[in-house]
């Protein structure tokens, strides 16, 4: 492969796309409305682009069960692999966990499969499912399943995403 082959491949692989203009209109401040095993509890949310329009971030603040939580994740389209991904850490963890993920229902649906650890459950490296369903420009839905496709499935947490005015 010559230099000039492989720059034109670096370049078309480089450059932002529509599902990189998807998570761009995506952006904005949101109120979430989350219920996580059967607890309800709210927060808030900004989405914004860095990177000239690669990769959106999630800054996410809440009260959980009266202490403060603060979560950052990462949300990206990977040209080469033709797979979104996605990244998450927060203050009430020391872990990172990421997750590899396609569209579905003609791009109304990103769905994330992973493994991840669960230190409250003092368990290692999980099965899950992670979706994100957009409902319409001002509103978007993510569900987290553990054991995804096996009978200890389980639906672990909802958040509703709805833009602020």
């Amino acid at each position: 492969m010559t230099e000039q082959e492989m720059m034109a491949n670096w370049m078309r692989n480089a450059t932002p796309g529509p599902q990189h203009e998807k998570l761009a209109k995506g952006c904005g401040t949101y109120d979430v409305f989350m219920n996580e095993r059967g607890q309800e509890m709210t927060g808030e949310v900004k989405l914004e682009m860095i990177l000239d329009g690669r990769v959106q971030v999630q800054s996410f603040i809440m009260n959980y069960n009266g202490m403060p939580f603060t979560g950052h994740g990462m949300t990206g389209f990977d040209n080469f692999t033709q797979r979104y991904w996605f990244t998450w850490n927060d203050n009430m963890s020391t872990g990172l966990y990421a997750m590899w993920g396609t569209e579905q229902d003609g791009g109304k649906k990103v769905v994330f499969e992973g493994r991840m650890d669960s230190p409250g459950m003092n368990l290692k490296d999980v099965p899950c499912r992670h979706t994100y369903t957009f409902i319409n420009d001002d509103e978007f839905m993510y569900q987290a399943w553990n054991y995804p496709d096996t009978p200890q499935e389980q639906k672990t947490m909802e958040m509703r995403y709805k833009r602020r005015a």
